[in-house]
């Protein structure tokens, strides 16, 4: 085949699959007045953990193939070519919260041939010590009462299991547990949420006391990553955090179960002399349909020379607050081991300022 021919087909495909994603998520960039803000609980499951990721804007679906599939995809999992994969990473997220997060994962053999990859998972917030206050509801002056410091928590542990069905395709499920502590107030014989009901009509006590109420659930995670075969195009679909209703001792709610299909590959496949000289350049592209916002689509690159040096760069359309982010990773490899360190910078607007991201990865070949 000749390379006219190859880049044709590459060029026609891509425009395919790219027109299909936007013409799924685009008509909704329009949209005015949206009636689904705020009808998801546990949000800190939409938060992506993942330097890398967090540099292209998110638009990582198709992207990732090792441990961060934990957090993104599942099915990018069954594509682990070594012996162990492993990441760390930490997020000075707004507000001065602190995100830990960690993944490993591992294949599994059966008869002596791999079977599929298995990996864990963890994200811990950290909020810190907030100090608690309530209105005094029958005060006139609008005088209120110090209930003592609030600590509120939320982590979850995940477990990953992911096939690699074919040379192209993979199929992955993570189960996760998520765990969450908030603060409540009790009045009397009764428990409220902080701060307590507006009609409430009662004046903290003595013998009112502050504590705290965990919820818990089992959260699911589905992915399916398809290499085309035509030059390094990947197709990739994920749905993330399904589970059944939560229940926060008198509110219910749903985890923010977040659909997401994506396109990836090098721009630079028709051009192989670039790819013999160590040059790449990664395009994704993300729809994303949130259960509490209108639809978005992210836009993500990532150059990098001889698979060492990084640099990247993202936007999301259609956000409140977070477009463009941008960051750069370095990543050495020496007999089978390989180290990197990356960095993602997200600008969140002028009220919320801006998140910095940093993940160490190992791997063993």
């Amino acid at each position: 085949e000749t390379w006219e021919g190859y880049a044709m087909k590459s060029t026609k495909y891509g425009i395919l699959v790219l027109g299909a994603v936007l013409a799924w998520s685009l008509p909704v960039l329009a949209a005015g007045e949206f009636d689904k803000l705020g009808q998801s609980g546990m949000t800190f499951l939409k938060i992506g953990p993942v330097a890398r990721a967090a540099a292209m804007g998110d638009a990582y679906t198709g992207v990732s193939t090792g441990a961060t599939g934990c957090f993104y995809n599942p099915a990018g999992l069954g594509f682990l070519t070594g012996r162990v994969d492993a990441m760390a990473g930490q997020v000075s997220w707004i507000a001065d919260i602190k995100i830990a997060s960690a993944a490993a994962g591992v294949p599994i053999e059966l008869g002596g041939n791999r079977f599929a990859v298995v990996g864990i998972s963890y994200v811990g917030m950290d909020y810190g010590t907030i100090h608690g206050t309530v209105i005094n509801k029958g005060s006139t002056n609008g005088a209120y009462s110090d209930i003592g410091n609030l600590e509120p928590s939320e982590f979850l542990l995940g477990l990953t299991l992911a096939k690699q069905f074919t040379d192209k395709f993979s199929l992955g499920l993570t189960g996760k547990y998520v765990n969450q502590g908030l603060p409540w107030y009790r009045f009397g014989n009764a428990t409220y949420a902080v701060p307590p009901p507006d009609n409430l009509g009662a004046v903290p006590t003595v013998g009112d006391s502050l504590s705290e109420f965990t919820a818990r659930n089992f959260v699911f995670d589905a992915g399916t990553l398809y290499r085309t075969g035509f030059g390094s195009t990947v197709v990739s679909m994920s749905i993330r955090n399904f589970s059944r209703k939560t229940t926060h001792v008198i509110d219910a709610f749903t985890t923010p179960m977040t659909f997401h299909i994506g396109v990836a590959g090098n721009a630079f496949d028709p051009i192989p002399a670039l790819g013999q000289m160590g040059h790449k350049l990664l395009i994704a592209v993300d729809g994303i349909h949130p259960p509490d916002h209108p639809e978005k689509i992210a836009l993500g690159g990532e150059y990098s020379f001889r698979d060492m040096v990084f640099v990247r760069g993202g936007y999301t359309f259609n956000n409140d607050a977070r477009t463009w982010n941008t960051g750069f990773g370095v990543k050495y490899g020496y007999a089978g081991l390989a180290g990197a360190f990356d960095y993602g910078y997200a600008d969140m607007g002028g009220s919320l300022g801006s998140v910095n991201y940093f993940t160490i990865s190992f791997a063993m070949q």
